[in-house]
This record gives C-alpha cells, structure tokens and sequence, in this order.
C-alpha cells in the first residue's frame, strides 16, 4: 500500500520526528526558561553596547558598554563553526552583517554566574528587538547548541534551515563545530 503523502505542510517523516522529539524535550525542561531568549527581551534588562570592538567568529564578540566596561560575549544556546572549518568564515561574516554598526544590547543569560569558564559573558544578543543568537540559527550561519539550548523556536529555526539547506546547510555533510573541535582537539 502506498502511503499518502503530506501535502498541507510538505513535510518529510524524518521532520515530523525532529519536532515530535523536540516538542517532548522542549516540554521535559528549559523551555519555559528560554523564551525570553526567543522573543523580544524587557528593554530593562538589556544592556546597551557601546562599540563592537571586534568579531573573533560566529558566536563570539569583543564590546565595550555604554559605561566603557569591556566585555567578552560568548553567545548563548549557539555554536557556530570554528574559522578553519568549512563555512567558518562565513559564519563569522554573517554575524558581523547582522550587528556592524547597528544598536547592539545584550542580556547576560545567568546574572548569578558574571562568566564561563573561559572568561566570556554568556548572553543573548539583539539588534532592536531581534534576537541575533536565533536569526543566525535562522540564516544556517550556526548550529543550535542542544546541549545548552533546548529552546523550540532554536530547534525549529534550525530544522527550517536545514530543510532549506541556507548556509552551513548547504553542504551535504556539514560538521558540527563539537565534533570538528574533539577532531583537532582544540
């Protein structure tokens, strides 16, 4: 018997897993926690970016604040491929089209713990109301990092941008930056 296909949603079967699957983790935990991330964030809690400084990669920023303290932001719930690494360039490039000489805020994504372990503010970053972690998720210019991410809205932004096969997509085989670092023990 041949099976019907979908054709409202023109989904694959292997799709409607990813989101089935998802949607059950999402609800087990973080969820609630990340959608403050997702959407737009209380203006209050955002602090205000001064200067970008410089743009090291995909997910990591150099800035100064309005009161001239500088800050490393790591950003939250993302990895985006390593500079050596296909479309590592790319990557870095996407974010700095997205937030070059636009109006930057950050909000720290734990204010009980200032730093990881590496010294960076671990934070979610916006260009207005546009939360830039999300949209370069949204572009392919970076993997959500389920590790630390279970948000839906990151978990569907990347299954949307693997079945458009935008960016780092577009490779048949696109490395995740994790594995890529274990490989060159970096």
């Amino acid at each position: 018997m041949k099976r019907k296909k979908n054709t409202r949603f023109n989904l694959k079967p292997r799709t409607v897993a990813v989101i089935i699957i998802a949607t059950i983790i999402g609800s087990m935990g973080g969820f609630l926690n990340d959608t403050l991330y997702d959407f737009s964030a209380v203006d209050e809690n955002k602090i205000t970016i001064k200067h970008i400084n410089s743009i090291h990669d995909g997910d990591t920023i150099n800035i100064t604040t309005h009161n001239n303290k500088k800050v490393k932001i790591r950003l939250y719930g993302i990895d985006a491929p390593e500079l050596k690494q296909p479309f590592g360039e790319q990557s870095r490039l996407c974010l700095e089209e997205m937030i070059k000489n636009q109006n930057i805020s950050y909000i720290p994504r734990d204010k009980n713990k200032s730093t990881d372990k590496y010294g960076r503010t671990v934070a979610v970053i916006f260009k207005g109301n546009t939360n830039i972690n999300l949209e370069m998720v949204k572009k392919g210019c970076a993997w959500n990092y389920m590790y630390y991410n279970k948000s839906l809205y990151t978990i569907f932004a990347q299954i949307t941008a693997k079945n458009k096969k935008a960016g780092l997509w577009a490779d048949n085989n696109p490395q995740a930056p994790w594995d890529y670092r274990k490989q060159t023990k970096q």
